[in-house]
């Protein structure tokens, strides 16, 4: 059977024996508690080293640690039934608000939409030049399955101004982090740190995968991501969460260990392969048991 018939079969019976493991709401507020957002998750549980950015300050460096999770996602479904409208929305902590103040350099994420390992878009916020924007990129020319075969294009495929309800730069506190206690400067820098969030239109993101090539995907699909700072628009070349400053940029996302686990735009985790088929195996076993008693029950 088919990876993504797999892990679609998967989520349908997982939906019927548990409740999702994530809400979605009907709005994204986008300077909500992160208790109103979900942590992007990996294989083991990974935080992202502090002072591990290649190049810029510590506004470029993406912090976390097993208590204090380095990125969050959330996503607001518009209260429809529709599967591709809706908000898509991101927040990741970073070192610092260097001077001047305000968020200087650029964050991405990359989502692989297919299961390919390679990156199939980029959504993020490039404040790197002269006019800031919210957008969706398309991934460069080359493989886009490791660091140094990934280019972003120039031109935002979609572009959004930057409001109040869609984008946020505020440092972490207690108010916006309740878990977070003293905890405010994870890099030990001597200066609080920050949350970056923003929001995209979900049927953008619907949209422009299409263009790409990949079809009916939707707020249940099966996505994985790869999150990023970069001193430019074009390019990640200053901090990619999950890894240390020192790896292998020909090495694959899933080699560095810095492709997320596999969830959905919703936040709902997705089984692996071999899990789902386990899985599956195992249901139809008790269900095929179950039938079997019932019919004997029948025939005494």
């Amino acid at each position: 059977m088919p990876r993504r018939h797999v892990l679609l079969l998967a989520l349908l019976l997982v939906g019927f024996i548990s409740p999702p493991a994530a809400r979605a709401v009907s709005n994204v507020i986008i300077d909500s508690p992160t208790t109103s957002w979900t942590a992007v998750r990996y294989g083991n549980n990974n935080p992202d080293p502090s002072n591990d950015q290649q190049t810029g300050s510590s506004e470029g460096d993406i912090v976390g640690n097993l208590l204090h999770p380095s990125a969050y996602m959330t996503f607001g479904d518009a209260g429809t039934p529709s599967l591709t409208d809706g908000v898509f929305a991101f927040r990741v902590r970073l070192g610092a608000d260097t001077n001047p103040m305000g968020f200087k350099t650029a964050f991405f994420v990359g989502i692989d939409a297919n299961g390919d390992g390679a990156l199939d878009l980029f959504l993020g916020v490039n404040n790197s030049g002269q006019a800031d924007t919210i957008g969706i990129w398309s991934p460069g020319t080359g493989l886009n399955i490791s660091p140094s075969t990934t280019t972003i294009g120039n031109t935002p495929l979609v572009s959004y101004t930057q409001t109040a309800a869609n984008y946020s730069w505020m440092p972490v506190n207690t108010t916006n982090d309740p878990s977070v206690g003293t905890a405010t400067d994870l890099d030990g820098g001597g200066q609080n740190d920050y949350f970056l969030s923003f929001s995209i239109s979900f049927f953008d993101v619907v949209t422009q995968l299409s263009g790409a090539g990949i079809n009916g995907f939707n707020q249940n699909s099966p996505i994985s991501l790869v999150l990023a700072t970069s001193t430019q628009g074009n390019s990640l070349n200053q901090d990619l969460n999950g890894v240390g400053r020192t790896f292998d940029p020909a090495a694959t996302w899933s080699t560095l260990g810095i492709l997320s686990d596999l969830t959905t735009s919703t936040g709902v985790p997705v089984p692996e392969p071999a899990s789902s088929l386990l899985l599956i195996v195992g249901l139809v076993g008790i269900v095929g048991y179950r039938a079997r008693r019932f019919i004997r029950n029948l025939m005494r």
